[in-house]
């Protein structure tokens, strides 16, 4: 029996929207990417020369003894973990991903602070403490969320509460790939400053007034802020590009399922239109 053509019309219809719909979302998400990375080629400057000036600085002190709260942390305290994740979902296995990575690092010794709606709700599912959430909403979030976030680290460091602090993010590496990974925040790798300066000579010829200590001590906050912006900016361009190629996806197979229904309407109608044409030849006869 021919199917019935008024369903197949309203099938129709809807994959039409559905590929309209998911059309307008892989553009927006494209436009966003654009934007994150003006964001990203913005903020690289700034993050590499605070990189560069505090490793001369501590290739200046570093025979000195150099303390400071974020290199030197209690031992046996609790990790705290700072997880970024998408507000929202339709952005393909993102989220399944960062989840199966949370699941890695989940521990009872362990605090949370969730930037995301996402891993706010996933929260509940972990064994460890959840410490504070934000939202992040559908746009990039404003410089001041970071020092939200420095000031509670700054908190838990002051109260002596966690001996490391890590990013849980996803880490952009093209439009194609994003790869959940876990960075160290706290304690700071002073070997690793120490690399950044481009040459002994540069480090040894920079003055810094009043001295080189004093100068570390109000570049390592930046430096924090720094840390923390980045895996913010890797997150949320992680997040458009996925949305973008599922978005993509869906439309491409929303398209394709309302051609193979439009085919299957014109040949139904078709048949119906051959069997009333033999009913009244026989109605004739």
């Amino acid at each position: 029996m021919p199917a019935n053509l008024q369903l197949l019309k309203r099938r129709i219809k809807t994959s039409q929207n559905i590929a309209q719909i998911a059309k307008a979302m892989e553009t927006i998400s494209a436009s966003k990417i654009k934007k994150a990375q003006y964001a990203a080629s913005g903020n690289r400057p700034y993050a590499e020369k605070i990189l560069e000036l505090a490793g001369q600085a501590m290739n200046q002190v570093q025979n000195k003894k150099f303390t400071h709260k974020y290199i030197s942390l209690p031992k046996n305290k609790k990790k705290l973990y700072i997880i970024i994740t998408p507000d929202k979902g339709l952005c393909g296995g993102l989220n399944t991903n960062l989840y199966k990575k949370i699941f890695e690092v989940d521990e009872k010794n362990a605090l949370y602070i969730t930037l995301g709606k996402k891993a706010e709700r996933f929260a509940g599912k972990l064994e460890g403490e959840l410490y504070a959430s934000f939202k992040l909403g559908s746009t990039l979030p404003d410089y001041s969320l970071i020092v939200q976030v420095k000031n509670l680290l700054d908190e838990l460091i002051d109260s002596k509460s966690i001996s490391q602090a890590h990013l849980l993010f996803a880490e952009f590496s093209s439009i194609l790939i994003q790869k959940p990974i876990t960075s160290n925040l706290l304690p700071i790798n002073i070997n690793k400053l120490e690399s950044e300066s481009k040459s002994p000579e540069a480090a040894s010829d920079a003055v810094f007034e009043p001295d080189a200590e004093s100068f570390l001590l109000a570049l390592l906050p930046q430096y924090i802020e720094t840390q923390i912006f980045n895996a913010l900016i890797q997150a949320f361009t992680s997040e458009q590009a996925a949305r973008m190629m599922a978005m993509q996806n869906a439309k491409n197979n929303a398209f394709d399922i309302a051609d193979y229904l439009t085919l299957v309407y014109n040949k139904s109608r078709q048949e119906r239109i051959t069997n009333e044409i033999l009913d009244l030849t026989n109605s004739q006869n």
